[in-house]
Order: structure tokens, then sequence, then C-alpha cells
């Protein structure tokens, strides 16, 4: 968690609500500001050498429609050109000469980070003084994805990013609101490369981060979903995606339906390339402030899909209706905002023809049911809501349902069909999160599916038959995709668990430890695992193989670290086995100190073999609030 998560929970939402009405309602100042999608180079390339002008200015922001609620922000233009959101692209070959000449335009001293050689030596921040313009002059070294930017701190985004207390920002809340917009990619290509890429941008703007009320906008190019720029590919297409993280806060990005490989991360003065037998197949990649990565996947199945941040903060229609308040639907009535998003998301459309293998002839589909319920509170308990899972065919039962949902158990190529059946007095719906299935079973209301089939919402005393094929075994989440913290919180979530064909679900030797939030009271709801606060202890028995499986499904807990640890509090050893369901290679599945940070929608799976016996723990802990959770284990 960093500053940012911390506002987010603490800050009461009595002062969200009370809106950023003064900077909505405001007379807009000229020029506006274009939404930048990193598609066209800024500067003039001649002869080996990149000239290029830029400006900071003053200018309006309108994070959602053009002509719509706006802000006023400081931000990049190349000179004689409007001001952009993210700033103008830099993008040159290794070994090009860069002459760029940077004006500030601004009231207030800027820090300026990133126009460097990339080196491997640490450029210093360079101070531009008020209606100062500064030469820089060097040559790109190193190929990799970078920005530049800038502050009236010197400190750099990454270390603003994760301070841990209020006390320190010495700074004010400049850095964080009207100077949050003062950065822009910079793209450095090996020479001779054709660029067949996109370069994403996650910026956010906040208020209140000394003095409440807490605001917050957050943005991918300068847009925040609806408004976000739709991206459109064919099945088979070789898709290269670079983020880059320019905001205050990390995130949890997660890509519905797809493996994307990561092939390097990195920061402002650095770029780490992985070589071929190391590079990571995920489902969510988690990027902490000022962290970049670049990426690629390749889409073999049609539909609509999206890649969103998993904090739910960062993909609710709420969070910008707190800044922009009467501009919002208060609901999740409308279709447009497909099931009550917002924020960082992209809407990708794939068409063609489905690519992935079909067997000639499946066998008849297993079929479950999977209720959505409430649970009453009791004096012991809270209001809760739930899943009860079914073999079709077999009698309902009226038991509450667990709190957290109870494993759904599938076997790898077995056709499945799953009814989901709402018993709420609300509308929901169900996304089955790592899974490759197609799009419309994808649980994504108002969103998934494709013309003229498009997933609709479950309503209550409705039905939804969600149809899946699972092509993996492995750690998998089924959880609400309906964007109510409440019902999320509430407990609509639970391990999805793959298992090869002829292999038996076994809790005995087959541990999960889900991490989530107990209400919807983020601010007041205790970080728990599998459903408690106070695990009961657990007994391993010595010498026999275990298989624990992790789970983060939390709100916005973005920074847990889960460990197994000694009796002196040093990490044991455990062998990694798979990463969001996806099987490690042997060069990647070692044996390591059982340490590992985990963030929202994020699944990790190791094997565990006790060599000795003793007095252990197993420990979940939060970096920001030092929160932690020990189950302690005994091996015997």
């Amino acid at each position: 968690m960093d500053l940012l998560t911390f506002c987010r929970r603490f800050v009461p939402l009595l002062f969200c609500l009370a809106s950023l009405a003064s900077a909505s309602d405001a007379k807009p100042l000229a020029p506006a500001i274009q939404a930048n999608d990193n598609r066209l180079p800024a500067g003039e390339l001649k002869h080996g050498v990149l000239t290029v002008q830029l400006e900071m200015v003053q200018a309006t922001w309108y994070p959602e429609e053009d002509g719509g609620p706006s802000l006023s922000v400081y931000t990049f233009a190349e000179k004689g050109k409007s001001p952009q959101i993210p700033g103008p692209l830099l993008r040159i070959a290794e070994g090009t000469k860069v002459d760029a000449q940077i004006h500030n335009a601004l009231p207030v001293a800027m820090f300026i980070r990133g126009l460097q050689a990339h080196d491997a030596s640490n450029a210093e921040a360079v101070l531009i003084a008020a209606g100062a313009t500064v030469d820089f002059h060097f040559t790109a070294q190193a190929p990799g994805t970078y920005y530049y930017s800038a502050r009236s701190t010197k400190m750099s985004l990454h270390d603003i990013g994760v301070l841990s207390i209020i006390e320190d920002l010495s700074m004010g809340e400049g850095p964080f609101g009207i100077e949050s917009q003062l950065e822009g990619g910079f793209i450095v290509d090996q020479p001779g490369a054709v660029p067949n890429d996109r370069v994403f941008m996650i910026t956010n703007w906040m208020a209140g981060v000394i003095t409440p009320p807490f605001r917050e906008v957050v943005v991918i190019n300068g847009k925040s979903w609806p408004y976000t720029e739709r991206l459109s590919y064919r099945t088979g297409d070789s898709t290269h995606w670079r983020l880059i993280n320019t905001s205050i806060s990390d995130h949890a990005m997660h890509l519905h339906g797809f493996y994307f490989e990561v092939n390097s991360v990195g920061q402002q003065d650095q770029d780490r390339f992985y070589s071929a037998d190391q590079v990571p197949h995920v489902v969510t990649q988690h990027l902490d402030p000022g962290e970049t990565a670049s990426i690629a996947w390749t889409p073999d199945r049609p539909g609509n899909w999206l890649l969103h941040c998993h904090m739910t903060a960062h993909m609710s229609s709420e969070t910008a209706a707190a800044v922009f308040a009467g501009s919002h639907a208060s609901d999740h009535d409308s279709p447009h905002h497909s099931g009550g998003m917002g924020g960082l998301i992209l809407g990708i459309t794939v068409s063609g023809p489905k690519l992935s293998s079909v067997p000639i002839s499946a066998p008849a589909p297993r079929t479950l049911q999977l209720f959505v319920r409430e649970k009453p509170a009791t004096r012991f308990s809270l209001a809760r809501m739930g899943y009860q899972i079914q073999e079709n065919g077999a009698k309902e039962t009226s038991n509450p349902p667990p709190f957290p949902g109870a494993p759904l158990v599938l076997t790898r190529g077995e056709p499945t069909e799953i009814t989901v059946i709402n018993q709420l007095k609300e509308q929901t719906a169900v996304h089955w999160h790592g899974i490759e299935l197609e799009s419309y079973n994808d649980g994504v209301p108002g969103w998934s599916g494709d013309l003229p089939q498009i997933t609709p919402p479950i309503p209550p005393g409705g039905s939804f038959v969600a149809r899946m094929t699972p092509p993996r075994a492995g750690t998998f989440i089924y959880h609400t995709h309906w964007h109510d913290v409440a019902q999320l919180t509430s407990g609509l979530y639970g391990p999805l668990i793959v298992l090869e064909p002829g292999q038996k679900f076994d809790p005995a030797l087959d541990k999960i430890f889900i991490v989530s939030r107990e209400g919807p009271d983020e601010g007041g709801s205790p970080l728990v695992l599998n459903g408690t606060p106070q695990p009961p202890p657990l007994l391993l028995k010595l010498g026999t193989k275990y298989h624990l499986r992790f789970i983060d499904i939390g709100t916005n807990d973005s920074d847990v670290t889960v460990s197994f640890l000694d009796d002196k509090a040093q990490p044991i050893q455990w062998r990694a086995a798979a990463k969001d369901g996806w099987t490690l290679p042997a060069a990647q599945s070692t044996m390591r100190p059982a340490k590992q940070p985990i963030t929202v929608g994020e699944t990790y799976d190791f094997d565990l073999i006790p060599d000795r016996p003793g007095e252990f723990k197993l420990q979940v802990s939060m970096r920001f609030l030092k929160t932690i959770i020990s189950q302690s284990v005994t091996v015997r």
C-alpha cells in the first residue's frame, strides 16, 4: 500500500462526497489539453539527431468527455502545439543524439527528471526556475521503456509514491494535484526496429492528501473509462504494449481472458529485460509508483475484453463521481459504465475466427449451480453475501453461504456449465478470473461478448449460464464483477481450482489461503485470512508434501506479503510452482525463501515439504500499515 491508498481508505467518505465542484465549474483556462494516445513522437529527427522543444504550461484538462468536467493542471506541450496528457512522446533509436530544450512557463520552479542517456548512471534532477529555459544534450544509450517528469520537489515519482506517513509531505499537495500530469513517455528502440507497439501511461490527480476532502482521478493516456481509447485487434495479432505508471500509486493491471508475457520491468532511469527462460506469464502485473513494464500477448478468441487495475478504487465510477459531483450516475443502471466501472480500464475488441483448438468430440458437460445468496446479520456476525456451490440435480440446500466462497473445483479439459442463480435483492455478475474462456462467459455485464450478444447483468431472481472448458490446471478466482465494493467485501468471491484429469482435491494436502477484507467499510474492516483476522492453528506432518495456494482478492490491498517463518522469524524454504495459474517452467520453479509479495488479483502456488518439527507461523503483512495476521503452524 502507498500514501494514496492510505488516504483513500481512511479519509471519511463524507469528505469525498463533498466534490470538487469549484474545479469542474470554474471558467476553463485556455488552451484545452489534448489526450495523447502516444502514437506520434514529438520533435524533428534529422541525421541521427532529435531536436525537440517542450514547455511546461498551465491549462484545462478534461479527464472524461471533452468539454465535460475539468481540472486546471500543469502539463507539457511541444512548442507551438496544444498541451497534452501525457506529455509529448519522445521516441528514438539507440545511438540517437538528443537536443532538448525545456521552457518553464509556470509560476514555480520545477525539477526535471528522465532526460538522460540511460547509461546505468542515475542522472540528477535538473532545476528550472520559473520563466527559465534549460537545454539537455545526450545520446540515447540503452533500449527500453522510460519517461520524463517534473515536480516542484526533487523527489522521484517512486519516492513520493512510497511515502509511509502523511507527516512526510513537506512539499505540500502540489506534486499530487496541480503538478500531477507533468510527465511523458520516453521510448528508446533497438537500432533499425520498426515500432509495432502501443504506449499506455497511467497518471492520477489527487487533492486532500493532507487536508480533506480526499479526491482522485485516475486515467490512461489522459482519459478515464468510459472515455479511454477502444482498442481493436484480430485473432492472431502479435500485440505489444508498454505500461508506464507515472501515478503516485501502485496498480494491479489485470487482463481478462488471456495470459501475457512480461518482457521487461523498469523504472525511470533503467529497464530490466528478462532472459528467455525467466519471462513471466501472468494475468495480473503489479506496478509500483514510477514503474514500467513491457508486455506481449496474442488474442486467439474474438469478443470484448478488458485491461484494468484490479484495485476497486481504480475501476469504480464512484471514484471520479466523488470529484465531479453531479456529473455521474449514482447507480449501475447505465450499460455505458458496464456494471459501475470507471477509471483505469481499457476496452479491447478482438475480431476474426477463434484460433484455439477445439476437441472434435467433446463429452457431455459437467453441470453446476452457483447460488448467490444473502446471509442475514446476527449478533455474532455481519450481514453477508456469498456463493453456494451445488452439483446439478442435487437437492437445493438452505444452508447459509460460507465466507469466503467454497473452492469451486473443475477439471482441465472438461466442458463445464455453471448456472449462476441470483437470490440477492440486487443485480450481480460473476467473473472467472484467469480462466481462458469465450468472451460472453467472462462475466462483465454490458461489455463481455460481441454484438449482438452482450453479457447481461443477472437480475434478482434471474440466472446466467457460464460455459467454459479450462485449458490448464491451476489456481484462479471466481468473484463478483459488479463494481460495488460491498458485494466483494461481503463475500462474493472464492477460489477456483482446476485439477488435472484424474486428480482429486485433497484439502488435507492442498491448502488455500485467501487474503481479503471482512466488510465494505475499508477504514474499519480488518484484513482477513480465509475470512478471519485470527485464523486457527494449522497442523502439518513432517516430510509430507503440501501444495499451498495464495490468493489476494482484497479491495486496495496491493502491498501484501505472505511469509512462512520459523521460530526465529526467518523464512523457511519452499518451491515456486505457479503464478496466476500458469505452471512455472523448470528454470523458474526453484527453491527460495518463503516470502512472497502478492497484489490484488494475483495468485501464487508453492510446494512445501516440512523438513523439521517445531513451531512456525504463516504471516500476512502489509508494508504501509504494518498490519500483520499470523497463523500458527505446528509441524510434527
